[in-house]
C-alpha cells in the first residue's frame, strides 16, 4: 500500500477548504441527490461526495455507506486529488498502491474506484465525487462524462452553498443593524419630543400674554426652532420606515378638496409672513372622490410646497393640481408646485432626492434637513408614482407629480360640506362639564396641557404618577383620562387594560413621546381610544375633544 503525498499547494487547499465551513456539517438533501444520481448512472453501490482535511477524508454525503468519514492515509481521494482528471482504479486487489488496504480487504471492500476532483478555479481539489464498486469493473465513456459533469455541479453547489452562508450572515447582520437603528431612532424620538413638548407648549403660553412686540418675535424663532426639530424627527421615523420597507400603503377614500383646503389655509399664512405669494390652482371638482394613501399624498405635497416656500425670496410659490381621468375609473393626479426661487444646479439636481443631501442655495439663509425629498422619492415609489424637476439658476424650479389613482364622483354631505368651511382650531362644544384627570410625571407637560384645556367647561384633577391615577379613576368617576404612558409606579398600558374594562370608564386618551408605528399600535390595543404624541398640537387636541363632544356632550 502507497500513502499519497501531500499536494504543492496543500496549505492553499486545507486554507479554501476551512474557508467553506462545510466540515462536520450535517447531510444536506442538494449534496445527497448528486450521489444518488451517480450511483444511479456508474451502477454503483456507493458514492461519497468526500472531502480531505489534514487527518481524514470526511463525507459530506455517503450513499451506501455507514461511515462519515476515514483515515486520510488510507483514502483513495488522496490519490485522486493529485490530478486533474478522473482517478480510476479498475481492480484494487492488482494495484500496487491499494492491495494490501484495509479499506480494500476489510469493510467496504474498496475493489472498483472512480472519482473526479472537486477542483476550485482547476487548481484547488478539496476532494471527490467518487463511486465505488465491491467487484472489478470498467465504467464506459457516456458514464465517465456524466460522472465529470456530476463533479462540476457538486462544486457549483459548494460555492452556492458558500455564497448562501454567507448571504445569510450579512442578512442577520443587516437585521441587527435594522434593529439597532429603529430602537435608536425610537429612543432619540421619545427624548426629544418630551421637552419639545415644554418648549412649544410654553412659548404657546407666552405668545397669549401680554408681551412686547420684540418678545413676541424671540418667542416665535424658538417655535420654528422647536417646529424644525419635530419635523426632523417625523422625517427621520418616516425615512426609516420606507427604507425598511415597514411602511404600508393605506388606501382610503377620501375628498381630496377637504385636504387641499386646509393646506391652501396653511401655506397662505406662511408665505405672508415671508411676504410672497401663495396661490393654488384646483381644477378638480368637489365632488371627486380618490382612493389613494391620503397621509402618503399629503406628505408628498406639503414637503414639496414647504420646500419651495422656504427657498423662495421673492416672488411667488403655485400649486397645480389635475385629475387626468381615463375611459374607467382610473386616472393620473397630476401635482405640479412651481417656484420663483434660485434654482437648482445640474450637479446638485441629480443629487436631490438622496437623504441628508443638505445644500443652501445661493441667497437662501437656511437649509433642509435633507430627508424631505427623499421621503417624497421613496413614497411615490412605493405609491407607483413618478416626479419630474425642472430648474433654472436664478428663475425658479419647478416639480412635476404624478400619482396613478381610482376616483369616483359623489355628492358631498351636509356635515362635509360644513367641516370643510370650518377652521381646525375651532374650540369643541360641550354642553355640559366635564371631569377629567391629567395624569402625568412632567409638570411642565401638565401645564402645557391645562392651558390648553383652560377654554372648555372642563374640571380637571392632576397626579404625577400611575398608583396613584389608576386608584383615583378605580375609586371615583371621570368623563376623560388624560394618561401619560411612562409614569413612575405604573405604566399607561397597564391602568388602560384595568380600567376599559368597566363599563362606565372614562374616554382614555394616551398622551406619549412614544411614536413609533408599533408603539402607537401597542398603546391602542391596551384600551386607549385616542393617542396623542408629544409634542401636543392644539389642533389635533380639539379634533379628538370634537369627537368626543359628539358622542358625549
Amino acid at each position: 500500500m502507497q500513502i499519497a503525498p501531500l499536494p504543492k499547494n496543500e496549505a492553499a487547499r486545507l486554507s479554501a477548504l476551512k474557508g467553506l465551513e462545510i466540515l462536520d456539517t450535517p447531510e444536506e438533501e442538494m449534496f445527497d441527490e448528486i450521489t444518488k444520481l451517480a450511483s444511479m448512472i456508474c451502477d454503483a453501490p456507493i458514492s461519497l461526495v468526500s472531502l480531505i482535511d489534514e487527518t481524514r477524508q470526511w463525507f459530506k454525503s455517503h450513499h451506501g455507506l455507514r461511515a462519515r468519514e476515514t483515515p486520510r492515509s488510507l483514502a483513495f481521494c488522496s490519490h485522486a486529488i493529485l490530478g486533474d482528471e478522473l482517478f480510476v482504479v479498475p481492480n484494487a486487489k492488482r494495484d500496487n498502491r491499494f492491495k494490501n488496504n484495509p479499506l480494500v480487504n476489510g469493510d467496504p471492500h474498496v475493489i472498483f474506484y472512480a472519482g473526479i476532483p472537486l477542483a476550485l478555479d482547476d487548481q484547488i481539489k478539496l476532494g471527490t465525487l467518487c463511486v465505488i464498486d465491491n467487484k472489478p469493473r470498467e465504467l464506459n465513456e457516456e458514464q465517465l462524462q456524466m460522472l465529470r459533469l456530476l463533479g462540476k455541479q457538486t462544486v457549483r453547489l459548494l460555492q452556492m452553498r458558500k455564497d448562501r452562508d454567507k448571504l445569510e450572515i450579512e442578512k442577520k447582520s443587516a437585521e441587527r443593524a435594522t434593529a439597532a437603528k429603529r430602537d435608536f431612532i425610537a429612543a432619540i424620538s421619545h427624548d426629544i419630543r418630551n421637552p419639545l413638548n415644554s418648549l412649544l407648549g410654553m412659548s404657546e403660553m407666552i405668545k397669549d400674554q401680554p408681551i412686547p412686540e420684540i418678545v413676541h418675535t424671540y418667542v416665535e424663532h424658538i417655535q420654528n426652532a422647536g417646529e424644525v426639530i419635530l419635523n426632523l424627527v417625523n422625517d427621520t421615523i418616516e425615512l426609516s420606515r420606507l427604507e425598511e420597507s415597514a411602511s404600508v400603503l393605506n388606501n382610503e377614500w377620501f375628498n381630496l378638496n377637504q385636504c387641499l383646503a386646509v393646506y391652501n389655509n396653511f401655506f397662505v399664512q406662511e408665505t405672508k409672513r415671508k411676504k410672497i405669494e401663495f396661490q393654488l390652482k384646483n381644477e378638480i371638482s368637489e365632488t371627486v372622490f380618490l382612493l389613494s394613501d391620503k397621509r402618503k399624498l399629503e406628505k408628498i405635497i406639503w414637503n414639496l410646497t414647504a420646500n419651495a416656500v422656504k427657498f423662495t425670496i421673492q416672488g411667488s410659490v403655485i400649486c397645480h393640481v389635475l385629475l387626468e381621468t381615463k375611459a374607467d375609473e382610473h386616472a393620473i393626479l397630476n401635482i405640479q408646485i412651481k417656484d420663483t426661487g434660485p434654482g437648482i444646479s445640474p450637479e446638485i439636481k441629480d443629487r436631490i432626492f438622496q437623504k441628508y443631501n443638505e445644500f443652501v442655495p445661493e441667497g437662501c439663509e437656511i437649509s433642509g434637513s435633507g430627508l424631505g425629498l427623499s421621503i417624497v422619492k421613496l413614497s411615490l415609489e412605493e405609491m407607483g408614482g413618478d416626479i419630474q424637476v425642472n430648474s433654472v439658476l436664478g428663475k425658479g424650479s419647478s416639480f412635476q407629480v404624478k400619482i396613478p389613482v381610482v376616483w369616483k364622483r359623489e355628492e358631498l354631505s351636509s356635515e362635509l360640506a360644513k367641516t370643510n368651511s370650518k377652521k381646525d382650531t375651532n374650540l369643541p362644544i360641550f354642553l355640559n362639564r366635564k371631569t377629567v384627570l391629567i395624569a402625568d410625571d412632567n409638570e411642565l407637560n401638565r401645564k402645557v396641557l391645562k392651558n390648553y384645556l383652560r377654554p372648555l367647561p372642563f374640571d380637571i384633577v392632576e397626579t404625577n404618577n400611575g398608583i396613584e391615577a389608576e386608584r383615583i379613576l378605580q375609586s371615583e368617576n371621570y368623563d376623560i383620562a388624560f394618561l401619560d404612558i411612562e409614569m413612575p409606579g405604573k405604566h399607561g398600558t397597564e391602568i388602560a387594560k384595568a380600567i376599559s374594562s368597566k363599563s362606565d370608564h372614562p374616554v382614555l386618551i394616551a398622551c406619549t413621546g412614544l411614536c413609533m408605528p408599533e408603539e402607537k399600535q401597542h398603546i391602542l390595543s391596551s384600551g386607549f381610544e385616542y393617542f396623542m404624541p408629544k409634542p401636543y398640537l392644539k389642533e389635533e387636541l380639539y379634533s379628538h375633544l370634537t369627537e368626543i363632544a359628539k358622542k358625549h356632550p
